[in-house]
């Protein structure tokens, strides 16, 4: 089951369900619509997903497919988003063991090719901005510092920290999320986490970013050795170490949409 699930079942659990407070400064992101139609995605969006099948370098073929699913609403347009458990495909690259004597690195390199939604695909090109291991992950899921919410059971008024950083202050499932000098840069409701877009922008820059467990500023590799490396070439997403390298169920990627020829 995907992370993301867990608030909202927790929340059904304890009976606690409460109608989120919009207020201006907490704002919703615009899209309110369930697309119908399956669209290629505008270059910059991102894709938070959660991978389903672990992967280790050198052991897993080359060839092999990889499935991840979307954790939270992915905005899409001003107006339409597409939901949590969106399908997205790819195949693995490369992968190799580490040959310490001759000083090179385990590498799985993954290609992601394909979206899949309401039995409609089209083409996929990404590149990863950061990937987080499943603990990492988890993580975000606890009370962050203040130790009122660890004793409060609704985790939609609990501050948590993002991989990365910053914080959500939520209050009803809604409330912003600020960086570590507390200014906001995006925003968080019953549904996910998004960036804020940049002031003034238009057209497809003007969509809030999906992050779901990651900071707007995540970057690299969270959870890892210290020596492990994440890299990117065109579509092509490279993960290097110096020892064993492993890709488990449950590690989140922040994929970030590339233009398709």
């Amino acid at each position: 089951m995907l992370h993301s699930l867990r608030f909202p079942l927790i929340l059904i659990a304890l009976g606690l369900l409460s109608t989120p407070s919009f207020a201006e400064d907490q704002a919703k992101p615009k899209s309110e619509t369930a697309a119908q139609t399956l669209q290629p995605l505008a270059p910059g969006l991102t894709l938070p997903i959660e991978i389903t099948h672990g992967l280790k370098a050198g052991q897993t073929k080359p060839g092999t497919p990889i499935t991840g699913f979307t954790t939270q609403r992915i905005p899409v347009t001003q107006d339409t988003y597409l939901p949590r458990g969106v399908k997205v495909s790819g195949t693995v690259i490369a992968s190799t063991y580490a040959d310490k004597r001759a000083g090179h690195p385990a590498v799985l390199t993954l290609h992601f090719s394909s979206l899949r939604y309401r039995q409609q695909t089209v083409p996929l090109r990404t590149e990863a901005l950061a990937i987080a291991n499943f603990t990492d992950v988890d993580d975000t899921f606890s009370p962050a510092s203040d130790p009122s919410d660890k004793g409060n059971p609704s985790p939609a008024n609990w501050t948590t920290s993002q991989v990365g950083g910053d914080e959500i202050f939520r209050s009803g499932w809604v409330g912003p999320v600020c960086n570590s000098g507390m200014k906001r840069v995006g925003s968080a409701d019953f549904y996910g986490v998004y960036a804020d877009p940049p002031a003034g922008a238009t057209g497809a820059a003007a969509i809030p970013r999906a992050l779901g467990v990651f900071s707007t500023n995540a970057e690299g590799l969270y959870g890892f050795n210290a020596q492990d490396r994440l890299s990117f070439s065109g579509s092509y997403i490279t993960v290097t170490s110096s020892g064993n390298l492993v890709l488990r169920s449950g590690d989140n990627l922040l994929l970030k949409v590339l233009p398709t020829p």
